[in-house]
C-alpha cells in the first residue's frame, strides 16, 4: 500500500490525451487516464491550446485523484488574446488600437474566475484591460 501520491506535470491546455507520457505516468500508478484526461481538457478548454500549464496531481491511497493548475498572469492571456488594428480614419489621419473580442472576455472572465459573479469579475477583467488601455470590441474585425 502507498501513501498519497504528488506529481507535477506539464500540460498543454484543452490537449490532455491517455497515451504517453502522460497516460504512462498516470496509469502505472493506477489513475484513470481518460477520466483525468477529460475533466483537465474540460477545465482548460476555453484557452489557447498553446499555453503550456503546470499542474500539480493528488493521487490518493484509493487511486482517486485531484488536480490544480497553476494559471499563467492575467496580463499573460490578455497578451495572448489581444488583437490590433489600424487603419485611416475618413480625414486620413492614421489610427491604431488594441482589443480583445467581447466573446474572448467572457471566456477569460470565466476561466479566471469560474466560482465567482460574471458580472463582478467582468468588471475586474475590464479594468486591467482599461489599465493597459486595450478596448473590448462587441464583434471580431475580420481582414
Amino acid at each position: 500500500m502507498y501513501k498519497n501520491i504528488n506529481l507535477t506535470i506539464y500540460i498543454r491546455s484543452a490537449t490532455a490525451e491517455s497515451g504517453p507520457p502522460l497516460g504512462t505516468t498516470l496509469g502505472n500508478i493506477g489513475v484513470s487516464t481518460l477520466k483525468f484526461c477529460k475533466e483537465f481538457n474540460e477545465y482548460t478548454q476555453d484557452l489557447p491550446n498553446y499555453i503550456l500549464l503546470k499542474t500539480n496531481i493528488l493521487v490518493t491511497e484509493n487511486k482517486s485523484f485531484t488536480f490544480n493548475v497553476e494559471l499563467p498572469s492575467v496580463g499573460f492571456l490578455i497578451n495572448l488574446l489581444k488583437k490590433e488594428i489600424t487603419g485611416k480614419n475618413k480625414d486620413g489621419i492614421v489610427f491604431s488600437y488594441q482589443y480583445i473580442s467581447l466573446e474572448n472576455l467572457l471566456k477569460l472572465t470565466k476561466f479566471i474566475f469560474p466560482h465567482s459573479d460574471l458580472q463582478k469579475s467582468v468588471k475586474i477583467i475590464k479594468g486591467s484591460l482599461l489599465s493597459a488601455n486595450i478596448r473590448v470590441l462587441k464583434n471580431e474585425i475580420t481582414e
